[in-house]
């Protein structure tokens, strides 16, 4: 089961409607994704790295094409 599907199902098991899911699982998303980049690069990243991660995955890059931005 991928990750979207098993927080839409927890949302769903707290009680969570589906417009409450819907505007809420995008969010949930970009933050496993920026945790994910942290991971990759195997440090914490700076205030800067965080807006630049942040506004990548807002943009719909992957984890792995921001983690080569950042890496350059």
């Amino acid at each position: 089961m991928d990750p979207e599907t098993l927080v839409r199902a927890a949302l769903r098991e707290a009680g969570y409607g589906p417009d409450a899911i819907g505007s809420a699982l995008p969010r949930i998303m970009r933050i496993l994704q920026a945790e994910d980049v942290r991971i990759e690069m195997g440090r914490s990243l700076s205030r800067k790295e965080r807006e630049y991660v942040r506004l990548q995955l807002e943009l719909g890059l992957n984890v792995a094409e921001v983690v080569a931005g950042l890496k350059r």
